[in-house]
């Protein structure tokens, strides 16, 4: 079945062209074809991890013994790293006696970190961020099956079964440049343009979903929250009702949140954290917005202190690493994600290995301004708890070029002006005590960067 995995993996990648080809035959294969027997046994599996701990811990043991064994016989690289150890006895609590590996280290490494034959791998990007170039690294090609798994099982936690329809706020490019919308009848996907997405845009997005029947919505937050934030202004309410929001990709901000339970009040807002390097996947919590917990079946997380030690103090920050179990043809072992985040509860064999932390601080693009006294201003401080402060506005992003002063840039809505802009950045420059100034910048649209996000910040101070 490996054969059919990849070809359902490589599928979203086809070139567009072929894909449309491709689409409606695709359309045709039932549920049991088109998924096939690894993602509903990875499912099966992941529902009993949930319910039954020793399942999850011998699970988990298992694929840790597998990686490592691998790893050292595929690899001259993770053998000199690993050193001589009884792989078929390891035991998780060794865990922490392994190097810590980096993504300089894996760089460097290159093609000698692989086991597997490079056909079963296909190459990967991660987007890099302010500090560094992006890192080019290789992952199974019929990985996506068994990580599509978990984020179906999580998705499920809104009513959502595989095969349901979803609208998608992602950065589609359409067939059509001046499409609001295209169907994907192979994915059910209802994929919406994220850029411009005006009025107009959001009530041609809305009709199309209401027509469809559609109870999910997948994206980007914040272009989740414009879709929204449009339809809450026009006081649209769809006439079948979303039950799940999905967010992904970026962080879910708390006026966020009142906007999406006020705009799709039925739905459960299911965010997920994941990476490219497919180390680790973690589920929000419900109802403890922040907190995440990961799937050991997934991979193991840790969180380790600059010393390399674990972190045993709950409220303690610390790095995130990741050993991940669904992508092993090269393998990522005990890999520092640059990733930061808070201890809520340890991973331990009592708890089936499930790390829990709140405070995600993601490695890309600083989500912070610098006052001018240098101190950080992290981006979840500068988002209004009012929310009545952001009346008139359409969209709305920070700027920064000098510490001590931003520029906030806006997209009035109809009715809206500088009025309400200046409001916001009173009310900013009160909040932080006066440590930042803030200028406003009308703009016709804030345009999303070559993925169809949008920046909340976009710092251009060095360093």
């Amino acid at each position: 079945m490996r054969f059919v995995d990849m070809a359902r993996s490589a599928y979203t990648s086809t070139p567009a062209p072929l894909r449309r080809r491709l689409a409606p035959l695709v359309a045709l294969v039932p549920r049991s074809l088109k998924y096939g027997a690894t993602f509903e046994r990875w499912r099966r599996d992941i529902q009993r991890s949930e319910a039954d701990r020793e399942f999850a811990v011998e699970r988990a043991q298992t694929q840790l013994r597998g990686l490592l064994t691998k790893a050292a016989t595929g690899s001259a690289f993770w053998r000199n790293l690993l050193g001589a150890v009884a792989f078929a006895t390891f035991e998780i609590e060794a865990l922490a006696s392994v190097p810590i590996t980096t993504k300089q280290m894996m760089r460097e490494a290159g093609d000698g970190a692989r086991v597997d034959a490079l056909p079963a791998l296909i190459q990967a990007t991660t987007s890099g961020s302010n500090a560094e170039a992006p890192f080019e690294f290789l992952i199974d090609a019929d990985r996506s099956v068994r990580e599509f798994a978990f984020v179906t099982t999580a998705w499920a936690r809104a009513g959502y079964r595989p095969g349901d329809a979803r609208a998608v706020l992602r950065g589609f490019r359409l067939d059509d440049a001046n499409a609001v919308h295209q169907w994907d009848p192979a994915l059910n996907e209802l994929r919406l343009a994220v850029f411009p997405l005006g009025p107009a845009e959001a009530t041609a997005m809305a009709d199309e979903i209401e027509r469809r029947g559609i109870a999910y919505i997948h994206g980007y937050p914040s272009a989740i929250e414009l879709f929204a934030r449009h339809l809450d202004a026009a006081k649209r309410r769809l006439a079948h009702p979303i039950r799940g929001i999905f967010p992904i990709s970026e962080p879910v901000f708390a006026h966020q949140r009142a906007l999406f339970a006020r705009a799709f009040p039925q739905a459960e807002m299911v965010p997920f954290y994941g990476m490219s390097e497919k180390v680790a996947f973690a589920i929000e919590r419900p109802g403890e917005p922040g907190v995440y917990t990961f799937e050991p079946l997934y991979g193991l997380a840790e969180l380790v202190g600059e010393d390399g030690r674990p972190i045993a103090a709950a409220g303690a920050e610390g790095r995130l690493l990741g050993t991940g179990f669904i992508s092993t043809g090269m393998p990522f072992i005990r890999y520092d994600t640059g990733d930061r985040a808070r201890l809520v509860e340890t991973a331990t064999r009592a708890n089936g290995w499930r790390l829990t932390v709140r405070d995600i601080a993601p490695r890309r693009k600083p989500d912070f301004l610098i006052a001018d006294d240098g101190s950080r201003i992290v981006a979840t401080d500068l988002v209004p708890e009012d929310v009545d402060l952001l009346r008139g506005l359409a969209e709305w992003q920070f700027v920064q070029d000098a510490p001590g002063i931003a520029t906030l840039r806006y997209v009035p809505m109809a009715g809206g002006g500088s009025a309400d802009a200046e409001r916001l950045a009173k009310a900013l420059e009160a909040r932080t005590d006066g440590r930042l100034r803030f200028a406003i910048e009308e703009a016709a649209s804030i345009a999303s960067g070559a993925h169809g996000k949008r920046a909340f910040i976009l710092q251009h101070i060095a360093g």
